[in-house]
């Protein structure tokens, strides 16, 4: 009886989280490097030339975007257990430092897509879209070749 007992009790403490397998597998699906395709804010489309030379980089749980000479680190949480998935990101620098950004995210073959609050105390969207005076924002990242 006591090795049953055990038996059921290891098996319980091994048993692997699924949404934790599954926020694994989005992680690292997503690593590696990726373009800017396109980017909406308030409702209105950035110019592709104010977007050139914007990259993405993806290792773990760190989403670290480059623009020109700045770079901008972030640790993120994945939930796809949620529908739309989401996403937490975490700036580890300036002045949001620490405060967590909530949105959603969309993985499509070699495209990633994320929409969120400009601002920590946004509530999380439910659609990829926006809206004038909303300050929210859709990124649009491309797999790097």
């Amino acid at each position: 009886m006591k090795v049953l007992s055990l038996f059921f009790c290891l098996l319980l403490v091994s048993r692997p989280d699924c949404g934790q397998d599954a926020s694994k597998k989005d992680l690292t699906a997503l690593e590696g490097s990726w373009t800017i395709a396109a980017m909406e804010v308030n409702g209105i489309e950035v110019p592709q030339k104010k977007l050139e030379g914007t990259t993405l980089t993806i290792k773990g749980d760190q989403y670290i975007v480059k623009m020109k000479d700045r770079t901008f680190p972030n640790a993120i949480k994945l939930d796809p257990s949620k529908n739309p998935k989401e996403i937490d990101m975490v700036p580890m620098e300036g002045d949001k430092k620490d405060q967590v950004h909530k949105g959603i995210y969309l993985i499509e073959k070699d495209t990633f897509k994320v929409c969120r609050g400009l601002n920590p105390d946004q509530a999380r969207p439910n659609q990829f879209a926006t809206w004038p005076n909303t300050n929210y924002f859709v990124i649009t990242w491309k797999r790097a070749k």
